[in-house]
C-alpha cells in the first residue's frame, strides 16, 4: 500500500477532483472516444487494476463496481507540470537504471494530461457487473454521500451507500493511461470515492510482460481524505 504524505483537507479535494466539484474558474476538456492504439491495453490496465487492494475499499464485499464512465483530467488552466497532489513527476520515483523508459511516460503525460476519454464499460473485463455512471448518475453519487461525516468515536465509519447504488464500496474513477513508446510501460491513476472524508486516490505505474501487466514500487505517495 502507498505511504499517504499529504492529507489534504475536504476543501481541497472538492477544488482538485472534477467529479466532486469544480471551482467556476476551471474548465476541462470535452471527452473523446480512447484512441484505437491505446485501447487494448488501456482496457486490459483497468481491468487489472480495479480489484485489489491497490486503494482503499479495493477488495470488500460487493455485488457491482461503481465506475466513472469518463477520465480523470487535469483543468485546461493547469499545466501539466503542476498538477499540485495529481502531478506524478511529484508522487512517483523511478529508479535510476528506468529513468529513460519512465521519461517516455512522464512525455506522453506531459502530452495528453488535459485530454478525458469516453469510457465502454463491455470492454473492462470483471467478474463482478460494472455499472459506468455518468455526470448525472456521479451527481446523485456524491449527492448521497458528500455531507457524512463519520461519529466522533468512529471516524473511519464510511456513509451507507445510496439506494440507487446498492452493493457497490465506493465510485471509482481513472485517468487516462499513459505510456512509453513501446507500450511496455504504462502510468495510471485509480480513485475511489466513497462519501464526507471517505477517498483515495494513487498513481500506479506497470510494466508489460507478454499480454499482462506488473505493478512497479515507484509511487510514494497518495492523496486520502
Amino acid at each position: 500500500m502507498f505511504a499517504c504524505l499529504r492529507r489534504p483537507s475536504l476543501a481541497a479535494l472538492l477544488i482538485s477532483l472534477p467529479v466532486l466539484g469544480q471551482a467556476p474558474s476551471q474548465t476541462y476538456s470535452a471527452p473523446a472516444s480512447l484512441p484505437l492504439d491505446r485501447a487494448a491495453d488501456t482496457y486490459a490496465i483497468y481491468s487489472q487494476l480495479l480489484p485489489g487492494d491497490l486503494i482503499e475499499w479495493g477488495n470488500v464485499p460487493r455485488t457491482q463496481w461503481l465506475l466513472e464512465d469518463v477520465t480523470g483530467a487535469l483543468p485546461l488552466e493547469v499545466g501539466c507540470a503542476k498538477g499540485g497532489m495529481r502531478n506524478p513527476q511529484e508522487a512517483i520515483r523511478a529508479p535510476e537504471e528506468r529513468q529513460t523508459e519512465f521519461a517516455e511516460v512522464l512525455a506522453d503525460f506531459d502530452a495528453n494530461c488535459h485530454n478525458r476519454y469516453r469510457l465502454d464499460g463491455s470492454q473492462i473485463h470483471e467478474k463482478l457487473p460494472v455499472h459506468m455512471l455518468d455526470e448525472a448518475a456521479r451527481k446523485r453519487y456524491v449527492d448521497g454521500v458528500a455531507h457524512y461525516m463519520p461519529p466522533a468515536n468512529d471516524i473511519m465509519r464510511a456513509p451507507a451507500t445510496p439506494d440507487e447504488f446498492k452493493g457497490a464500496a465506493g465510485m471509482h474513477s481513472f485517468t487516462a493511461v499513459y505510456f512509453n513508446r513501446a507500450h511496455t510501460m504504462a502510468m495510471t491513476e485509480i480513485g475511489m470515492y466513497c462519501g464526507g472524508l471517505c477517498g483515495n486516490w494513487s498513481w500506479v505505474v506497470l510494466q508489460k510482460h507478454g499480454t499482462s501487466w506488473s505493478v512497479l514500487p515507484w509511487a510514494y505517495s497518495s492523496v486520502i481524505s
